[in-house]
Parts: C-alpha cells; sequence; structure tokens
C-alpha cells in the first residue's frame, strides 16, 4: 500500500512538473512571437483637403467597424471578453494614440498590423483594410484627428490560456500581419465599370469576415460566399443590414451582431450598390 501511494505521489508530481514546463514554454515561446519584429514599411498618406473630409471619414470610420471597436469617441474599450480561459482584448485610445503617431503609423497599424516600434498587433484585422485608398484613409485619420484627446489608455491585451495556445500552433489566433499578405491577393471580382465603386465598398466592409475574394470564411468567423445574396431582393438586404433580420426572418449570428453595430450605417444608395453588385457576382 505503501509503494502504491509513492508511486502514485511520484507519477502526480511528475505529471505537475510537465504541466508547469509546458505552460512555461508556450508563454515564453508566444511572448517572442507577439514581440517578433516586422518590417516597418513607410507609404506617405496625403493630407485629407475636402471640406467635407471629417464628415466622410466618420463614416468610413463606422462601416468599417473603427467605432464600433474602439468606442464611438474612438477612446478604446474591451470589444473582447471571453473570460480568464480566452482572453480579454482591449481596442486601443485612439484619441492619445494620435498624439503620439504620425499619419503614416496608423495607416500603417490598420492596414498591415505593424507598429511603428515593429512589433505586431494581435486581435487588429488589419487584412480586412488592406484595400482602403489613401485618400480614404486620410479621411479616416482627419476624424480620428478631430476628436478631443482624453480617456485613459487601455492596457494591453490579457491572453488566457486556451488564445495562448492557438497562439502557439498558429490556429485562428496569430499577429494580425501575419494575414496580410496572404489577403492582399485576393480581391472581390470584376463585374464591369458599373460596379465599381460597390466592388470597392465591399472589399472594405465586407471582407473582413467574408474573405478577400468574398468566398466565405467559414474557418474562422464562420461567414458563408457572398453568392448566398442571390437569396436576397434588395429590401430583404437592407433589412439585414439595417436590423440583423434575414430573409427568413430569424437573427443570424454574427452577422446580425455586425449589421446592428456597424453595417446599419450605409447608406440606402450604398447598401442598393452593394446588392446590385453581389447579384451580378452570383452564379445563375
Amino acid at each position: 500500500m505503501g509503494r502504491w501511494r509513492t508511486s502514485l505521489i511520484w507519477g502526480a508530481s511528475m505529471a505537475c512538473i510537465a504541466l508547469l514546463a509546458g505552460t512555461a514554454l508556450v508563454y515564453t515561446s508566444t511572448e517572442r512571437l507577439l514581440d517578433r519584429p516586422y518590417p516597418v514599411v513607410t507609404a506617405t498618406i496625403p493630407a485629407a483637403r475636402a471640406a467635407d473630409a471629417i464628415a466622410r471619414g466618420r463614416h468610413l470610420a463606422d462601416i468599417t467597424g473603427c467605432t464600433d471597436c474602439h468606442g464611438a469617441d474612438l477612446r478604446g474599450r474591451v470589444f473582447i471578453d471571453d473570460g480568464w480561459w480566452r482572453g480579454r482584448y482591449y481596442a486601443s485610445n485612439l484619441t492619445l494614440k494620435a498624439q503620439s503617431y504620425s499619419d503614416e503609423d496608423l495607416a500603417r497599424i490598420v492596414r498591415t498590423g505593424v507598429r511603428p516600434d515593429g512589433r505586431g498587433v494581435v486581435a487588429m484585422p488589419a487584412f480586412g483594410y488592406v484595400r482602403v485608398s489613401n485618400d480614404e484613409m486620410a479621411e479616416i485619420i482627419a476624424f480620428v484627428r478631430s476628436l478631443p484627446a482624453g480617456g485613459k489608455a487601455q492596457p494591453a491585451h490579457l491572453i488566457g490560456p486556451l488564445d495562448r495556445w492557438d497562439l502557439w500552433v498558429g490556429r485562428k489566433l496569430k499577429p494580425a500581419v501575419a494575414y496580410v499578405a496572404a489577403e492582399s491577393m485576393k480581391a472581390p471580382p470584376h463585374r464591369g465599370a458599373q460596379h465599381e465603386r460597390a466592388r470597392h465598398l465591399v472589399g472594405i466592409v465586407c471582407t473582413e469576415c467574408h474573405g478577400g475574394d468574398l468566398g466565405g470564411n467559414g474557418w474562422d468567423s464562420g461567414a458563408p460566399a457572398l453568392t448566398v445574396v442571390r437569396a436576397y431582393r434588395r429590401e430583404q438586404l437592407n433589412t439585414l443590414l439595417r436590423t440583423g433580420v434575414g430573409a427568413d426572418a430569424r437573427q443570424h449570428g454574427l452577422m446580425s451582431k455586425v449589421a446592428r453595430d456597424r453595417l446599419h450605417h450605409l447608406t440606402d444608395d450604398e447598401i442598393a450598390a452593394i446588392h446590385d453588385y453581389l447579384s451580378s457576382t452570383a452564379p445563375s
């Protein structure tokens, strides 16, 4: 009986040591990954000069999700809270960041996910914004800089054990820059000059969830290919993007949440153009 108890204690001790060693390995490895430097690519952003640049920048910030994650006043907040097991993620206070970041710094973070010091950001969907033009970026930045600086700096992300594991094995959670190269090679399909405006709009609004070629992103967000729009009349798509209620009169998870949080800011004209474009890409 004594030997059995000793063996049990010994085995439990070894298991605890192995668990602690594994945890330490995952933590230190992911910390090195988070601190990994990336090339700091520079790109000149023209100053926004139009009289309505700030208003247009606000609209772009609304429909692309800047104000959804960072708050209407851009002072930041918790935008993902999955508990200690997964993690808590904070959108930074952009009114404070704008005090020390140049226009080029802000544009780089948005479109490539790389900070001025070369470190990559996590939980920032830069891959969805690689198609934002320089003029659009200038307008968004004009809106950001128009807001008074205030509030407190948001803390660093609290990455939980399961998300640490996902980061270590390269599943789902990765630095944003890891997605950018692959997504930038994709593009929504061309459907003629008459649809180019809507094609670009879809490229900066929908690709974060539905993929750069609009073919769906089921492995991550669960979003389907946007050929699904063939089942929607224009007024039904308007209802979906305004309220989150689909053509089947039901809520649709993440799609409904995104519609209520940001897509309802789309104008009627923009929704009509999107419907015409996406309907034209659907197979007959």
